[in-house]
């Protein structure tokens, strides 16, 4: 049986790291035939036409008059995962507007700046 505890040969059927360690032969009889290169030498035996003029495309009624809008994104609560993190907010959320908060206590504290005394001068 073709296991191993990262399961990654069951999902993709790729030879992990783990198995390239213990095989004693190649790990190309290991691998599925999608990716073997003679499959991909197969995938493209017959030859592709390029369309040069976009007046020579066929396209079907239903596809040219579909509008495609992008998904509609709602930021989650919580601080963002590490992989989120590393993104830059204008690549993730769009445009950065900036949120003034303003506090006026009995002391006059003000600019939401609690730890500081802050006087108000009127």
């Amino acid at each position: 049986m073709k296991t191993c505890t990262c399961r990654r040969f069951q999902m993709d059927e790729i030879p992990c790291s783990h198995v390239w360690a213990v095989l004693k032969k190649e790990f190309l009889d290991l691998c599925s035939d999608l990716y073997k290169p003679n499959t991909l030498l197969v995938t493209y035996i017959n030859p592709i036409t390029l369309l040069h003029d976009r007046i020579d495309w066929n396209v079907p009624a239903y596809i040219e008059n579909e509008v495609v809008r992008p998904p509609k994104f709602k930021k989650l609560p919580g601080r963002p995962s590490k992989k989120l993190r590393d993104k830059s907010y204008s690549e993730l959320y769009g445009k950065k507007t900036r949120i003034l908060v303003v506090l006026v206590g009995i002391r006059g504290i003000i600019d939401g700046h609690a730890g500081m005394d802050h006087e108000l001068n009127s």
